[in-house]
């Protein structure tokens, strides 16, 4: 694993209106990285994707339960880890929302939006929770 050349952190208790500032943390180190606005899209949505799944489905909206985003600078690209400490689940095991049977549920879309944006994704359970790290390669810009 390269390592980081850059690595900040963020805490938030579990509360939806914590959103804005994950957005505004995120937007600002990316920002500080001279990525474009497409790669700068992609990441913002990635990471609300999952703070939200923490705090809505693992934490449910428990605020004393914290969500842990740690973004890191690499000579590469841009990774960032969202850490959360509920039940867990299973990413092989989420229905395929394309199906017919799941097209029009309200949820689970989640995890596919974030494979179909991001260069890497990996889903860790824990003992205490879920890990969930993405990559974004980050070209040059000309």
């Amino acid at each position: 694993m390269t390592p980081a050349l850059r690595t900040e952190k963020l805490e938030i208790p579990s509360s939806v209106d914590q959103i804005e500032k994950v957005d505004e943390f995120v937007e600002g180190f990316a920002v500080s990285l001279g990525l474009d606005k497409d790669a700068l899209a992609d990441i913002g949505i990635c990471v609300t994707e999952l703070v939200m799944n923490a705090i809505v489905h693992a934490h449910k909206e428990r605020a004393e339960l914290p969500v842990c985003i740690i973004i890191e600078s690499l000579p590469e690209g841009m990774r960032v880890a969202v850490r959360d400490y509920g039940p867990g689940f299973d990413s092989m095991s989420v229905p395929d929302p394309t199906a017919p049977d799941h097209i029009f549920d309200d949820h689970g879309r989640g995890i596919l939006i974030v494979r179909a944006m991001m260069d890497d994704v990996a889903v860790t359970r824990l003992d205490d929770g879920m890990l969930i790290t993405i990559f974004k390669r980050i070209s040059p810009q000309a």
